[in-house]
């Protein structure tokens, strides 16, 4: 936050071609900021716009207020949107932009906003992102209705269509879906009939169905290239020899060189197949919950290359004594993981197994982001953070922290503290370049504690749960200790109580 507070003084706005203006946890405050410098006329050249987690209506609609001047934008962008953020005038105002802009190629919106369909507008946009959440409750004939030049659209299905028309998507030739309802196979069937230039198509969708390779070969449209799906389904009377064999026939491995992965250890009681390599970037992982029937491909791999996957949720409560054996057979492989997170639930390995099984599933080195619970053995975490050279941002306990000694953690720029922290002292020692924290403080003494011993360094912090005299005090503090120490600072509190401040 700090970079930004720094470069909003020092840029030229009609210099600019591409902006984003977040409020997320690690970014928070930046629309109050950016208003307090700007108003977004002044950004006459303006290309691409990115409005991630707007704060509430106030300033969301200010900025939008500003998007009928601009004549140079081609990408808007409006993600994780709250629905306390948007009113009618928020709708209006959209509708309005999307249906005159002569120049808007690019669309992505949260599903919270699903109501500016409701209005009546006939878009040249040719991309639209409408996939956020379970929200999204447009139907795909409304959102061709109101595009229809889209070439690329990925959304999500939640509610059932009536029909699709043979013209419903005339000109799209990349299709992401994700779908919350039971789809028939004579409505996919149809829905695939109204694209006939797709050649992308990624789908996710649940269903005994789809697990049908016979069905897919002669569905498809011809001209689709590239079919990637993850399909999941329960676990009870499945025959998987009689599936896998629909997906082994010459127009899967010899005309589209297209191979499927059935997979036991994404979930107890459900069984999943996708296509090689995994599409999605996040993964959930139970390693050996069965060691019979792990996982099953239509083709012959010794692992499987999870190179899409750069966030893994890693449960090893399923690895126990008994399977010591299989701790370096893994059947998967994510080389490209950044983000880690590990479950509270208990591991009956020794520190050393659960490490040799780490590291034969995963490349230490790309890992930035390690977030644990609470059951984690210190020694175990050591051994972790010193395999991890790029690690920068660490979630932890102070349950945990109590246990550790003699680790520098130096390299730890930005660190969550999930628990109540009370002893400063002892964080500061073990974390001595911090620049970015989040922690729970019940005690105006602790805040300015905090301060004491990491203000120098400290660019972004934020007190999560706070209450409302405790923040009233901590503000007025912070003015009096930021004009002693000649530092300008910013804040802001979100719908969750939590008081954002960023210092320069």
């Amino acid at each position: 936050m700090s970079h930004f507070y720094f470069t909003l003084q020092r840029i030229n706005p009609q210099q600019i071609i591409s902006l984003t203006l977040s409020n997320m946890d690690d970014t928070p405050g930046q629309f109050r900021l950016f208003l307090n410098f700007f108003s977004l006329k002044q950004f006459l050249n303006l290309e691409v716009l990115q409005l991630l987690q707007p704060p509430n209506t106030n300033d969301f609609n200010k900025i939008l207020s500003d998007l009928p001047t601009n004549k140079t934008l081609k990408s808007l962008t409006i993600l994780h949107c709250q629905s306390s953020s948007v009113n009618q005038q928020t709708f209006q105002i959209l509708s309005s932009f999307i249906n005159n802009s002569k120049s808007l190629r690019r669309l992505s919106l949260s599903g919270t906003l699903n109501s500016l369909f409701e209005y009546q507008f006939n878009s040249s946009v040719d991309y639209l992102y409408f996939n956020d959440n379970i929200f999204n409750t447009l139907s795909l004939p409304t959102i061709a209705s109101r595009m229809p030049n889209l070439i690329f659209l990925d959304t999500a299905i939640t509610t059932k269509s009536n029909s699709y028309h043979l013209s419903l998507f005339n000109h799209l030739t990349r299709l992401i879906l994700t779908t919350f309802i039971e789809m028939t196979k004579f409505e996919m069937e149809n829905l695939l009939k109204s694209m006939p230039k797709l050649l992308f198509f990624k789908l996710t969708a649940n269903g005994k169905q789809w697990f049908n390779g016979q069905f897919w070969e002669q569905c498809l449209p011809l001209t689709v290239e590239i079919f990637e799906f993850n399909f999941c389904t329960q676990l009870q009377n499945l025959n998987v020899e009689i599936i896998l064999e629909t997906f082994q026939t010459s127009f899967w491995l010899d005309i589209k060189h297209w191979y499927v992965m059935l997979d036991y250890q994404m979930n107890p009681t459900m069984v999943h197949l996708y296509s090689l390599p995994f599409c999605d970037t996040q993964f959930y992982y139970r390693p050996s919950i069965d060691p019979i029937q792990q996982c099953r491909s239509s083709i012959t791999v010794n692992q499987i290359c999870m190179k899409n996957v750069t966030k893994l949720t890693l449960d090893l409560s399923t690895l126990n004594s008994e399977r010591k054996h299989l701790i370096n057979d893994s059947s998967h492989y994510f080389p490209n993981v950044s983000t880690l997170i590990l479950t509270d639930y208990g591991c009956h390995l020794s520190t050393e197994l659960v490490v040799d099984f780490l590291q034969s599933i995963l490349d230490f080195t790309h890992i930035t982001d390690l977030k644990l619970g609470q059951f984690h053995h210190p020694e175990f975490i050591r051994i972790l953070y010193n395999h991890m050279p790029s690690l920068k941002y660490l979630r932890i306990t102070e349950t945990l922290l109590i246990d550790l000694d003699m680790i520098d953690f130096s390299n730890i720029h930005s660190l969550t503290i999930c628990d109540c922290l009370s002893n400063i002292e002892r964080i500061h020692l073990l974390f001595p370049h911090i620049k970015y924290l989040c922690v729970r403080l019940i005690t105006f003494e602790n805040i300015r504690k905090l301060f004491e011993y990491f203000g120098q360094n400290l660019r972004n912090i934020t007190f999560r749960h706070i209450n409302q005299d405790l923040k009233e005090v901590t503000i007025e503090w912070l003015s009096n200790y930021c004009n002693q120490h000649h530092r300008r600072y910013s804040y802001d509190i979100d719908q969750h109580m939590d008081l954002h401040i960023w210092l320069d």
